[in-house]
């Protein structure tokens, strides 16, 4: 799990490297490259027996790849809009949003620690949005919001599920944020890149999606989800310093503040769910 969020957080670093690709150009290699990366993996686990590969795609899959696309699709077309700490502290709100998805969903209990933090996440938020309505980017929060909402969904989706394939979701997701792009890119500014950047996104797909996710999927099934919550984080401290760190890029004292009162509620939510006198419960329960 911590070696998933490592990775996880080269995202934005990896899209400032290119120079020539839009948001689109860039989901077309990326999506591609993760489902060229991992279909050959998968065939091989199935012996190259394609009726086995189809029998083992459920709809739990379907519905984990789509939200993972678009997951991957809103994280990118945000970048295009706005900085990198401020979609990366609103994917803080996640774990916030997989209890209030619980409560819904599947009928558990919101206990009253976490409703202080979804209060305290939702204080967050609107210091957030406030700063970004300030700064020009009111409606790409609305892309932004895709994120969190995306993880509350697919963290209760793989709670609530018996099994799900670590490799088939990624499959999915990598195929259609691909497509998605692809036709995107065909309908607008078509492919004039540069190969250099071609190769950096198709990377992308590889080290950034192929490889980490299908370790996420599988660790979300064994790693206490407080445990996970926390190693996860590695992803929201690293990513916004590494495109400072090469590229300069400083978030708003907005975004820093608000990101502060919404990963501080979250630790604290997790610290509570950690004591000793609680159960302790893996990301399925």
């Amino acid at each position: 799990m911590l070696g998933a969020g490592v990775m996880f957080s080269f995202g934005s670093l990896f899209f400032r490297a290119t120079d020539t690709l839009d948001a689109w150009q860039y989901l077309t290699f990326r999506g591609y490259g993760a489902f060229l990366a991992v279909l050959p993996v998968l065939w091989l686990q199935n012996r190259g027996d394609l009726g086995a590969i189809v029998r083992r795609v459920e709809a739990r899959h379907v519905l984990a790849g789509l939200i993972v696309s678009a997951m991957m699709i809103a994280f990118i077309v945000a970048l295009t809009h706005t900085d990198t700490a401020f979609i990366l502290l609103f994917q803080a709100a996640g774990p916030i949003s997989a209890a209030v998805f619980s409560w819904l969903l599947l009928r558990e209990r919101m206990s009253r620690d976490a409703r202080i933090a979804a209060g305290g996440a939702a204080l967050g938020v609107a210091i957030m949005v406030s700063g970004g309505v300030d700064a020009g980017v009111g409606w790409a929060i609305l892309i932004v919001l895709v994120i969190p909402v995306g993880l509350g969904l697919y963290g209760t989706l793989v709670r609530s599920a018996v099994t799900i394939d670590p490799l088939v979701p990624v499959v999915i997701a990598g195929f259609v944020a691909g497509s998605v792009g692809l036709v995107v890119s065909l309908l607008g500014a078509g492919f004039d890149v540069a190969a250099r950047d071609i190769a950096i996104a198709l990377l992308a797909g590889v080290a950034l999606i192929a490889l980490p996710l299908p370790f996420f999927n599988h660790a979300q099934k064994v790693v206490p989800a407080p445990e996970a919550t926390l190693l996860l984080m590695s992803e929201i401290v690293l990513g916004p310093f590494w495109v400072w760190l090469v590229y300069a890029e400083e978030p708003t004292g907005a975004t820093l503040v608000g990101g502060a009162v919404m990963l501080a509620a979250v630790v604290w939510l997790t610290q509570r769910s950690m004591s000793p006198d609680r159960r302790i419960r893996t990301s399925r329960g």
